[in-house]
């Protein structure tokens, strides 16, 4: 499966991190090196930047969760009061959704790395809630 070729059917460009040019990348877009490994992201709504995977599998999930981010709406943000988790959740739907457009099928090891991967931002997501509400309930009792 070639990633170029999918995310020009998206009008994006991607960027293989390899060992030969790891140090270039990173600095490039002022990005350690450790983070270019079993990590992709995306530049601005155009590009992605893949990095050194262990796994090609996991390599390929990422891209296809990568592409998911950049189908997400501005509108589907402001619906979810852009919710991180949420909006991680929603990008691997999408790319999900891309992988099996093009006849890819993941094995149930993917689909653990992805509850790992929403799991990483779920305590963070109830944090942020449990923070908002004691704000607003400690504004409330102030102004009684």
């Amino acid at each position: 499966m070639k990633t170029k070729q999918i995310a020009k059917d998206y009008d994006i460009d991607v960027i293989n991190v390899t060992k030969r040019n790891i140090e270039r990348i990173a600095k490039e877009h002022e990005v350690e090196k450790s983070e270019l490994t079993n990590n992709a992201y995306v530049i601005g709504s155009d590009e992605i930047l893949l990095g050194l995977y262990d796994d090609k599998e996991l390599k390929f999930a990422s891209f296809f969760h990568e592409i998911g981010h950049t189908l997400i709406t501005e509108r589907f943000k402001e619906l979810i009061n852009n919710d991180l988790m949420l909006i991680e959740y929603q990008a691997w739907v999408e790319g999900l959704k891309v992988a099996r457009k093009y006849g890819y099928k993941f094995s149930n090891k993917t689909f653990e790395y992805i509850l790992k991967s929403l799991n990483s931002f779920y305590e963070d997501a109830l944090s942020t809630y449990n923070s908002k509400r004691r704000k607003t309930c400690e504004k409330n009792s102030q102004q009684k």
